[in-house]
């Protein structure tokens, strides 16, 4: 078994665990009240995303306990497009996504194997991209809707969406997305926590942890295809 195996955790995996558990303990204990929800979602969030980036399949585990939680604390917060697109997208793609790297898996390192994008899919994804963005804006804009913040929420929406199709099917360049997305989402949850939203400072915490952690993974990841291009 290789450096690069699916299970075992180094000391940056360990740094971005307990960093995170440790930061949202002593957040929550200076808050009116301990934020038990948020714990949970902040360590089975930043779990799940380390084992990703190893490219261990038991990261889906985790995922689907995350993004379930997920969905009440931003609907809770009226980012109803963050919600919607946890709920109907990103929980129902965890169990996809584990049925596809459980047959995708590398015999020597137990890792999923990567792939890179192609010049057509990049294209294609970006375009879809351009016109979901400010349709959704402009959809999350309305009297009836109310989104807190549509731009945004828009962005973070239609750019999980390609992420999560790019995790799934294992391409290398998922973490450039992660990284843009991660970062926008810590300024949503700023905007959240100075606004003195429930929860939004704990989501601040897991989402910087989680730009740390798209560093990490595009890093892994590189180096899991070179890993298996050598062995081709």
């Amino acid at each position: 078994m290789n450096n690069y195996s699916a299970l075992k955790l180094h000391w940056f995996d360990w740094f971005l665990i307990l960093g995170v558990t440790i930061t949202s303990i002593v957040t929550s204990a200076f808050a009116e009240r301990f934020d038990w929800l948020g714990l949970i979602i902040n360590i089975t969030g930043i779990i799940n995303l380390v084992l990703c980036a190893k490219g261990n399949l038991i990261n889906y585990f985790f995922g689907i306990i995350y993004n379930a939680l997920y969905v009440y604390v931003a609907f809770s917060t009226k980012l109803y497009a963050d919600s919607a697109i946890y709920m109907l997208y990103y929980l129902p793609m965890q169990f996809i996504g584990w049925a596809n790297w459980k047959k995708n898996r590398s015999k020597e390192s137990g890792a999923v194997i990567t792939r890179r994008l192609t010049m057509k899919t990049a294209a294609l994804l970006i375009v879809i991209a351009a016109v979901l963005v400010p349709l959704f804006a402009r959809i999350l804009s309305l009297p009836a809707i109310g989104d807190s913040q549509p731009w945004a929420d828009s962005a973070t929406t239609v750019a999980s969406i390609i992420a999560m199709y790019m995790m799934v099917k294992a391409y290398v360049e998922q973490w450039y997305i992660w990284l843009v997305l991660d970062v926008i989402q810590s300024v949503k949850w700023l905007v959240e926590t100075i606004r003195g939203g429930e929860h939004a400072a704990m989501m601040l915490i897991m989402f910087l942890f989680f730009t740390a952690n798209a560093i990490y993974g595009l890093i892994q990841w590189n180096r899991l295809e070179k890993s298996e291009s050598s062995r081709k």
